[in-house]
């Protein structure tokens, strides 16, 4: 990697130029509502934003947004070289054929670390000492945990996880935990509040791109983030020892938070702006995460990320995390041919989801898009999933919605699944019951006229071929100039 911890990271980021450095803005809605201005018209092409001299809170306590929201950034952050190619599915592949190499390797402890230049324990934890933004203008308060990683151990199988959760401010030393059911650190949380029993619980708010990676790719139940995070690295991820908790805690992380979450104590916590663009899941009382240890470096360094109506700063990584996941989620289901697979940011990163497959068989493109639409990351709050032949770009909108509209008979290719994974989040959702429902589009040639669909009306490869080496000064003025 080229680069150790998050400052190294930034310090790369900056030399290649997609690093603004922003002065004076105000924690409380003014960075992401900056953010959002400038994400919404630029999107990807947009630099991180590292916000500094932030109101009220010294010099050098920094937040920083769009942490990963470029390929360059992205690629940088899992050590990928850059195709060639352009376009999405390039860069997917490069990602993937590194996954399919990397072998898990476990975190090793160590005795000290950065993060332990400051360290604050009972009464002298206060966590309104960091400018922890309220990120939009209707969330219910300050939320210092978003871009970050949530630890916990399963109590009857030992093993640890590392989640993207969110966490609310209440008072200096008490947050409120917000995790959808069925979530594996949700389930690992409720095995002890079931046993009435705290669940001991640390937050990684300066979080290591890689960790970041790991914690918002969901890796199989058992398997933990750290292990994943270690592999991506080719090196084990140095951790320390939990005082409270005996938890792995990053020793080159930002700031740290150690506690527990009370079985018995909650308050109402919520809104707040979501994945999907909405003030979705109301205000709703949640139980109490209380900090008996903060841990920082000095100068220290908030990771956050402001959901808005798409676009917004933190979903190319999104999708890019979870097209890799969804195609090796089928892979591992056993569909075969599989050529390309986009969770598209319209979808909000999740709700829109393409495959592109080459059909072998009677039924092949019905069988993916059902099995698509149930597995990770797809299962959760999925709702439309669309699978396409392989001559389709599955991250190039206008070519599928052109599949959908020639070769998808919406009477006999689409299929709807009932009473599927939902949340509290979603904004359909109308009750206790969270289910939710998916559309499973067909958008492949019907296997029994593959060989007798009219043609593409499109220029073929030779032609192409033929007019670039006839007319090389043209085409490179047309196609290479603004």
């Amino acid at each position: 990697m080229e680069y150790d911890d998050l400052r190294g990271f930034i310090a790369k980021v900056d030399e290649f130029g997609e690093l603004k450095r922003i002065h004076g803005v105000h924690w409380d809605k003014e960075m992401g509502g900056i953010t959002e201005i400038l994400y919404r018209e630029k999107a990807e092409k947009s630099p991180a934003l590292l916000f500094d001299r932030i109101p009220g809170y010294p010099e050098g306590y920094r937040c920083l947004y769009g942490m990963l929201n470029s390929p360059k950034r992205f690629a940088l952050a899992l050590g990928l070289i850059l195709p060639k190619e352009a376009g999405l599915m390039p860069l997917l592949k490069v990602y993937r054929e590194k996954m399919k190499d990397m072998k898990l390797i476990p975190p090793r402890y160590v005795k000290d670390g950065p993060v332990m230049e400051n360290v604050l324990e009972g009464d002298a934890v206060d966590l309104f000492q960091f400018p922890a933004p309220v990120h939009h203008e209707l969330d219910g308060g300050r939320y210092i945990g978003t871009a970050d990683g949530v630890i916990t151990r399963d109590p009857e199988e030992g093993w640890i996880n590392c989640g993207t959760y969110r966490v609310q401010l209440v008072d200096k030393n008490t947050c409120l935990l917000y995790i959808s059911q069925g979530k594996q650190g949700r389930i690992q949380r409720d095995k002890y509040l079931a046993q009435g029993k705290p669940c001991p619980t640390v937050v990684v708010i300066g979080i290591d791109p890689l960790l970041y990676v790991a914690s918002r790719y969901q890796v199989p139940w058992g398997v933990s983030e750290f292990d994943y995070a270690g592999g991506l690295k080719g090196e084990p991820v140095e951790v320390i020892r939990g005082k409270y908790t005996d938890l792995p805690i990053p020793a080159h992380a930002e700031i740290v938070m150690e506690g527990e979450v009370s079985p018995t104590e909650k308050l109402p916590e919520g809104p707040f702006g979501e994945w999907h663009g909405y003030y979705a899941g109301g205000r709703k009382e949640e139980y109490v995460l209380k900090i008996k240890r903060v841990m920082f470096r000095s100068n220290p360094i908030l990771t956050c990320a402001a959901s808005q109506k798409p676009p917004h700063s933190h979903l190319f990584e999104r999708c890019f995390i979870r097209s890799a996941g969804l195609w090796d989620g089928l892979e591992r289901a056993g569909c075969p041919e599989i050529r390309g697979v986009w969770v598209h940011s319209a979808g909000s990163g999740r709700t829109f989801n393409v495959v592109s497959i080459k059909q072998r068989y009677f039924g092949h493109s019905r069988q993916v898009g059902i099995l698509a639409s149930q597995i990770p990351p797809s299962g959760y709050i999925g709702r439309f999933i669309v699978v396409v032949d392989e001559d389709i770009d599955p991250s190039n909108l206008n070519e599928v919605i052109w599949a959908m509209g020639t070769r998808c008979d919406p009477a006999q290719d689409v299929e709807i699944n009932r009473k599927c994974w939902g949340s509290r989040l979603d904004p359909l959702a109308y009750s206790e019951s969270y289910y939710n429902s998916r559309a499973i589009i067909d958008a492949c040639i019907s296997y029994d006229r593959i060989n007798n669909f009219p043609p593409v009306a499109q220029s073929s490869p030779e032609l192409r071929r033929e007019l670039f080496e006839k007319y090389p000064g043209l085409m490179r003025e047309m196609l290479f100039t603004d």
